[in-house]
């Protein structure tokens, strides 16, 4: 069986199409290939079937004929708008990852409206089903109907709870404390992500440590020099336009993970340091309590965390990291959220669509995959990828 995932952007450094290649590697073994429809893309997943189209029905339906796909998966605009032309041709699936609140966008804020209006009315009661990426936005998107497929952490490399500390206390006492976040620093999506925050923030964490506390606080993401350079100039210190590589290991290397975000559906980063043993801090908004148990309602708040993970760092501090390690490792796995999705996409797959392919076919397209991943991702990338997915299916 074949499904068409639509996304405009398949690029490294976003978070949907990381999400969609999970899902894909995931769903192929259950009998379910992937085909990618995008506007733009890069080389970033030459494991993966991908093609550009247009968001316009004619086009869609044109790809999804000729890949042969019976069920299409739109995973946010352009395509949603697509999906209600689609029904009763092929199968439709809208894959909601949710809008921030359209009143933190003062610009445009009648315009987001109106697409949110739009979706409700027009495209959610015209696809055959909803998926959403977390419990939050099921209510924030108001279809209960929804079916929720979370997304994954595994895609981080599990190097366990970060290891306890052997040098004297003395010594551990006059190191600063690395706080830090990780956000896209542009100016369109600054007002939900809480960029506004950042310095009350630094400046409540360094007066809660006082005289006898040390904070260096961080902040990675992408943006332009421009953008580096006002935060910079506040302060902190800057990642821009990290590799993947270097996104792992800077979340790893933090001693606290802050996110000011006023709002998410989910929160990809908070997720992933969590993942790499780093205690996630996030405000109680959003889907925040779905995947970080420490949630705090103020600044100020977050600053007291902070000045007691400071006072025992190799108790409070490092126990915090074992638990948020353990608390994302435990509920997010890419397997469970391709089985979920497969689920549903075969709920949603007529009656007399094919279920599997012969095994023949199934071995040859596992060894062009194979193939593709090496050439992309190196022999130690992929072994490491298929090492974890023996250990899950084993």
């Amino acid at each position: 069986m074949k499904v068409l995932m639509l996304t405009p952007l398949m690029k490294m450094g976003y978070g949907v199409p990381e999400a969609i290649a999970s899902l894909a590697r995931g769903m192929a073994p259950l009998g379910i290939e992937t085909v990618v429809g995008c506007m733009d893309s890069d080389d970033s997943f030459g494991d993966l079937t991908i093609r550009h189209v247009n968001p316009h029905p004619p086009l869609v339906l044109d790809l999804a004929a000729q890949e042969g796909a019976i069920v299409v998966v739109a995973n946010g605009s352009p395509y949603f708008e697509v999906l209600p032309a689609l029904t009763g041709k092929v199968r439709t699936i809208a894959y909601e990852y949710g809008d921030p609140t359209p009143e933190m966008f003062a610009a445009d804020a009648a315009e987001r409206r109106a697409i949110v209006e739009h979706k409700r009315s027009a495209v959610y009661p015209n696809v055959d089903a909803v998926a959403v990426i977390s419990e939050f936005i099921r209510h924030d998107i108001g279809w209960p109907q929804s079916h929720v497929v979370v997304l994954g952490v595994d895609h981080i490399p599990d190097l366990g709870p970060k290891p306890a500390r052997r040098r004297p206390a003395e010594a551990v006492d006059r190191e600063p404390l690395r706080v830090g976040t990780l956000m896209r620093l542009g100016e369109g999506e600054a007002r939900y992500k809480g960029t506004d925050l950042l310095p009350a923030l630094r400046e409540a964490i360094a007066d809660g440590l006082g005289d006898d506390g040390e904070v260096r606080f961080e902040v990675m993401g992408r943006g332009t020099p421009e953008d580096a350079a006002r935060l910079r100039a506040a302060g902190f210190t800057v990642h821009l336009n990290a590799t993947d590589v270097e996104r792992a290991a800077y979340l790893r290397e933090l001693d606290v993970f802050v996110t000011p975000s006023k709002w998410e559906g989910m929160n990809l980063p908070l997720v992933e340091a969590q993942a790499l043993g780093t205690p996630g801090l996030a405000f109680d908004t959003g889907a925040h309590p779905e995947f970080t148990p420490l949630l705090f309602r103020s600044v100020a708040d977050v600053a007291l965390q902070v000045a007691a993970y400071s006072d025992d760092r190799d108790g409070l501090l490092a126990e915090h990291g074992r638990a948020a390690r353990a608390f994302v490792r435990d509920r997010l796995r890419w397997q469970d959220s391709a089985e979920r999705m497969a689920r549903l996409i075969r709920d949603q797959a007529p009656s007399t669509a094919p279920r599997r392919r012969r095994l023949p076919a199934r071995l040859a397209d596992q060894a062009r995959r194979g193939l593709l991943s090496v050439r992309h991702h190196g022999l130690r990338e992929t072994w490491r990828r298929n090492s974890a997915k023996l250990r899950r299916t084993g």
